[in-house]
């Protein structure tokens, strides 16, 4: 025990004699190149992802389209379903079918789907009622449409997401413009009060650093993007990687699909698309934490030390400056002011997608603490049940990590 207390009064007494104030300096200025460095990139980019639809087309570009076909998964969406479908046949592109997926569905989204389809032959409705050993339910259903689609193009999305009616024309057009092969539409997060506008915010900014969108020009960067809302790919790269047969037991398979296309040499763009598509991605702080439990440790393809190595990234370079403000020296503050700052101009950044001013900016060290509970409870419930529970499903540990693409 004496021995004990002899280490700790040695590393106490090291502690002391470490030159903290320059530490601290360094830390803020750490924490603020880091913001500065991303932004910039972010701004930079933003000339790579404009909004859709301040892009004009010519009337042959928005005439002479191939054939689309729109692939929907769905499985207990009763309350969103139907109005996201209307949208979708709502939708004014030529040669359009609609296929959806009522994915062992417990509530009325079956016979919402099938009162639909027989309202618009463009709609077909297929029901699964056994999900098949080694997939998820999801990856299934869109793999059970793909192999019934038959347009050129296929747009996956989700069941809750609503459209304007000339979304698909001027998507098409453009991915056929820019000779793309793989084209993500950025939505509008439905937010309605201070805690889903703070959220989506800050997410959407960190998942822009994290998929580094400037960078998706340049094949040799390794970037890729994807989103559930609205992944547009042409039917023969999707079939040239295999499919969600690829993606099987893949949790994140809508980012993974814009990394499966990139791995095979094709081409991805992110365009915003926030007046075309809309979606109500989470619905109150008790929806954040819920929703994002399932996928978050997923999203770091359950690898713990990049898990919690990003943790410690994130809750660093957003409550550090408040340390900075709190801390003597007056270049400290200066740092820790540049880097609220830094803040207030991301958050402006993503006010198309979140409904959020700048002001929610600094709000940033909140939504960080949120986002890095949420992976780490995520993380949690993950080991304790030994895997995931989607939709009524577990899915357990050892098989989501094989299928990690």
């Amino acid at each position: 025990m004496r021995h004990w207390f002899l280490f700790i009064h040695h590393l106490f007494l090291l502690l002391r004699l470490l030159p903290w104030r320059l530490i601290h300096l360094a830390l803020s200025l750490g924490a603020l190149v880091i913001w500065a460095v991303a932004l910039g990139l972010l701004v930079w980019g933003r000339k790579f992802y404009r909004q859709l639809s301040s892009i004009l087309f010519t009337k042959e570009e928005m005439e002479n389209l191939p054939t689309l076909s729109i692939l929907v998964p769905a499985c207990n969406e009763e309350a969103t379903i139907e109005r996201a479908m209307r949208s979708l046949l709502a939708l004014d592109y030529p040669c359009l079918e609609i296929i959806a997926v009522n994915d062992r569905s417990t509530d009325a989204t079956g016979l919402i789907l099938e009162r639909l389809a027989k309202e618009d032959s463009r709609l077909r409705v297929f029901h699964v009622d056994r999900l098949p050993v080694g997939w998820l339910g999801k990856n299934h259903a869109l793999h059970v449409a793909s192999a019934q689609a038959k347009g050129e193009w296929l747009l996956f999305t989700d069941a809750d997401v609503v459209y304007a009616p000339q979304t698909l024309r001027k998507a098409v057009a453009y991915a056929r413009r820019r000779q793309i092969d793989h084209l993500v539409l950025a939505p509008r997060c439905e937010t309605y009060n201070f805690w889903e506008r703070l959220f989506v915010s800050y997410f959407s900014l960190m998942f822009s650093f994290r998929t580094r969108p400037w960078a998706l020009a340049d094949a040799r960067s390794g970037a890729y993007v994807g989103l559930g809302a609205f992944n547009l790919v042409r039917a023969e790269a999707y079939h040239r990687f295999g499919g969600h047969k690829a993606l099987a037991m893949e949790v994140i398979d809508d980012v993974k699909l814009g990394k499966m296309i990139r791995a095979y040499g094709f081409r991805s763009a992110l365009m915003q698309g926030s007046d075309l598509i809309s979606v109500r991605w989470v619905v109150g702080l008790r929806g954040i934490v819920d929703g994002l439990t399932k996928n978050a440790f997923a999203g770091f393809d359950f690898n713990l030390p990049l898990t919690f190595g990003s943790s410690l990234l994130l809750i660093y370079i957003a409550l550090y400056p408040i340390l900075a403000l709190m801390l003597p020296g007056h270049l400290t503050h200066l740092f820790g002011l540049g880097s609220f700052i830094a803040m207030m101009l991301g958050a402006r950044t993503t006010r198309a997608v979140s409904g959020a001013g700048p002001e929610y900016g600094l709000g940033y060290p909140l939504a960080a603490l949120l986002l890095v509970y949420v992976i780490l409870r995520s993380t949690w419930w993950t080991y304790r049940q030994n895997g995931v529970v989607w939709r009524g499903t577990l899915y357990p540990l050892d098989e989501l990590r094989r299928g990690v693409v």
